[in-house]
């Protein structure tokens, strides 16, 4: 009996230690990078993000850039962020899978010859709320894959982008001298 729980304690205390050689800074900056597909004006094409995120225990902030060319539309935007790990809602445990759930807001910008608007960047100048879930695997501390997906709704529409979905495999990792504050 001693040595089965020996045994077990010895393997429980190893996967432990072996969880925390991989789980991510509780308090850290760290920097995306993206590629993927988006849809929108019933079309899709490629797409791309990057971003810089703050990490505060089990949730986030973040501002996040991206864009897309739909047909003769060119569309880019920027995305203020509140992540939150939707397995650890209370809870900081450690592991090497993440479930972020997003909320945001930010400005799209949308370019395409037919528009004539001489307001701000000379074109479709829109907000917009973004939702998204974004599964993360921390391969080590400091560097992670991430798949994320995100649906976006325009308000202050001119043209003819109303929401705009986009799936997208990237990287997220630690930025370890980024001290800005």
């Amino acid at each position: 009996m001693k040595f089965a729980l020996l045994l077990f304690g010895s393997l429980f205390f190893s996967t432990q230690a072996n969880a925390q050689a991989f789980a991510r800074n509780w308090d850290a900056w760290y920097g995306q990078l993206q590629v993927g597909a988006a849809n929108g004006m019933q079309q899709t094409s490629p797409s791309y993000a990057l971003g810089l995120y703050k990490s505060v225990e089990n949730h986030g902030f973040g501002l996040d850039f991206g864009g897309v060319t739909l047909g003769e539309s060119k569309i880019i935007y920027g995305t203020l962020s509140a992540s939150q790990d939707l397995m650890r809602l209370t809870r900081n445990r450690r592991s090497r899978l993440y479930l972020y759930g997003s909320v945001g807001l930010g400005l799209t910008h949308l370019r395409n010859p037919i528009l004539q608007d001489n307001f701000l960047l000379q074109g479709d100048d829109m907000l917009h709320a973004q939702l998204g879930l974004s599964p993360t695997y921390f391969i080590n501390k400091d560097f992670a894959l991430q798949l994320s997906g995100k649906y976006q709704f325009q308000a202050l529409t001119d043209f003819e982008l109303d929401r705009l979905w986009s799936v997208q495999l990237g990287l997220f990792f630690l930025l370890p001298d980024f001290k800005p504050f």
